[in-house]
């Protein structure tokens, strides 16, 4: 599946998204990742405002988030941490792993996309549940989660079961890398939490956190996925929307 080849559904909440991104790309950054002699004074979650200047020391590396998407600043060193207006290759990456809504061709809940399935090396969506991966995952619209799998090159099928013993199969057929939750036998709801078996050696183990209000934007939801500890999908925005380093300094 090429999600290349998707076309974004304007949903409401789609749309909410989208806003909360245009809206919010001048508001200033936030850190994402650190490491260093400075780190406790730059964990992540800070919100670092506008034309700020930070002195890094050496050994000492952050992530930085705002509108433009990720870069990464090494010390030692003063950085300028302004943001700069949006690019459309970096908008147009952000819309598209922050959308809930794709239409595709679909069949009994699968998503398929116009070319052979490949093996993937990166999830396509941050509301996408990796089955692959053991993790808290934080879910944007519960009535319309989506699970995900890398190779789709076989027939599959995984097997959802909650803490209370109940169950439900999931098929997924060969070129097929996307389909939907089985909601009306496992709902999604907050805290709940599920074994995957079926398509690895040993169980996935994963967590749900609802988001409650949607987070607007690429910053509001890279802190509300730091502060419901949904670390796999920090790292896959992170990436997602890396930008080359400036290597601007003081």
């Amino acid at each position: 599946m090429s999600w290349d080849n998707h076309r974004l559904l304007k949903s409401g909440l789609a749309l909410a998204l989208f806003a909360g991104f245009a809206g919010t790309a001048l508001a200033g950054s936030i850190v994402v990742r650190s490491s260093g002699p400075s780190a406790k004074s730059y964990p992540p979650g800070k919100a670092l405002a506008d034309n700020a200047r930070i002195t890094l020391r050496a050994g000492d590396q952050i992530v930085i988030l705002d509108g433009r998407g990720t870069r990464t600043v090494k010390g030692p060193g003063t950085f300028d941490t302004a943001s700069a207006s949006v690019a459309s290759g970096a908008t147009a990456t952000a819309r598209r792993i922050l959308s809930t809504q794709s239409t595709a061709e679909r069949r009994g809940g699968a998503v398929r996309g116009t070319a052979p399935a490949t093996v993937s090396t990166r999830n396509p969506n941050l509301w996408f549940v990796d089955l692959s991966q053991s993790a808290t995952v934080c879910v944007a619209d519960p009535a319309n989660v989506r699970l995900w799998r890398a190779d789709a090159s076989a027939d599959a099928t995984a097997t959802l079961t909650a803490a209370n013993g109940r169950s439900a199969p999931v098929r997924l057929e060969r070129n097929v890398n996307v389909v939907s939750w089985p909601a009306a036998l496992l709902p999604v709801t907050d805290g709940a939490e599920y074994s995957i078996s079926g398509l690895s050696l040993s169980p996935v183990k994963i967590k749900v956190a609802l988001l409650g209000p949607n987070p607007q934007g690429i910053e509001g939801t890279a802190t509300a996925l730091i502060q419901r500890g949904c670390n796999t999908q920090l790292d896959l925005l992170i990436e997602t929307v890396a930008v080359p380093d400036s290597g601007t300094d003081g």
